[in-house]
């Protein structure tokens, strides 16, 4: 009974359009395919860079686009429906900061017609539009973020408020006027760290419409005291969001940058050290392609429907990048 069980949620995995709304900077394409990703955030600016370097890093994904045939850029909704016809991996460019924008609201376009596509507003300190999630003091938008808020509005691209203080959080729903997301975010209620966002943001990002992607990091989804945080945890969280605000508003944002070198995770953990984990994975999610343990389990907890996985793994993200991403 349980191989079919298995058999079932592989081919339910298989027949349905997934998307990793974080699976950061990564090049492990292999294992994007692997764990049978439609198409993935990726991002190309996460550490305050500026202009130039962010255009650099997306020349890489460039090149890499030039001998990957499995991959392919993302542009609009039509390219991610191609791309689960056609068995390969969609790369949605995305900014875990507006850094790169620097101070001109017209450098937003020229990033969109390079091909990103999710903004996020901030890291984890203070850039021109806010504060991040670890400043200690976070005084909300600046003039500047609310401005930029409006332009993302106005050309269709998608706003991010994860890694966002959360005066910061809570003035950018307040501003737009499209559906907001939190590509790879937790609620705090479940895990006390400041990375994660109490309840009345969760619910404020559903209501217009956004959606809460679920973090696979070890120090966001460490719900046990004293336990190392395991799959079945993550399952929790995603039992917790949808209790909170229903199935049609949860994703999936793995946040695993698959591929990384234990020196660039040396490099991170220093840099940002509220982020530290004992354990250097969350058990049983340790690479893209553990992706599917979340179909299985979904599947065998026997509290979601085929249609509600499905939401939850893709179609729920896919409606607001149909909504948002305008003229392309």
């Amino acid at each position: 009974m349980c191989s079919i069980k298995q058999y079932d949620s592989e081919e339910l995995h298989t027949n349905s359009i997934v998307i990793d709304t974080l699976a950061g900077t990564t090049f492990n394409f292999g294992n994007l395919k692997k764990a049978g990703l439609t198409a993935a955030n990726i991002t190309v600016s996460a550490h305050n860079e500026g202009f130039l370097k962010t255009i650099e890093n997306i020349k890489e994904y460039y090149s890499a686009m030039d001998i990957h045939d499995e991959i392919i850029l993302v542009r609009n909704y039509e390219d991610i429906i191609n791309a689960h016809e056609k068995n390969k991996v969609g790369l949605i460019l995305g900014f875990q900061t507006a850094t790169s924008i620097e101070d001109d609201l017209s450098n937003i376009k020229v990033f969109k017609n390079l091909g990103i596509r999710i903004v996020q507003l901030t890291y984890m300190g203070k850039n021109s539009l806010g504060s991040g999630c670890y400043e200690s003091n976070d005084d909300g938008l600046t003039y500047f973020g609310k401005q930029t808020i409006r332009e993302l509005n106005r050309i269709g691209l998608v706003v991010d408020i994860s890694h966002v203080g959360w005066e910061t959080a809570r003035d950018a729903i307040k501003i737009t006027k499209e559906p907001i997301i939190l590509s790879h975010t937790n609620p705090y209620n479940l895990c006390k760290n400041k990375r994660n966002v109490p309840d009345d943001i969760i619910k404020k990002v559903a209501n217009t419409g956004g959606c809460i992607g679920i973090n696979a990091h070890p120090a966001l989804c460490h719900i046990n005291e004293n336990k190392r945080p395991t799959y079945k945890d993550y399952i929790k969280i995603i039992d917790y969001v949808v209790d909170l605000v229903g199935v049609d508003h949860v994703s999936i944002g793995m946040d695993l940058f698959d591929g990384f070198q234990k020196w660039q995770h040396f490099h991170w953990n220093r840099r940002y050290d509220e982020l530290y984990s004992q354990w250097d994975y969350t058990e049983g999610m340790k690479e893209e392609t553990d992706i599917k343990k979340i179909t299985e389990e979904l599947y065998n907890s026997k509290k979601y429907s085929d249609k509600d996985i499905k939401k939850i793994l893709g179609e729920n993200i896919l409606r607001i990048f149909k909504e948002i991403w305008i003229n392309d």
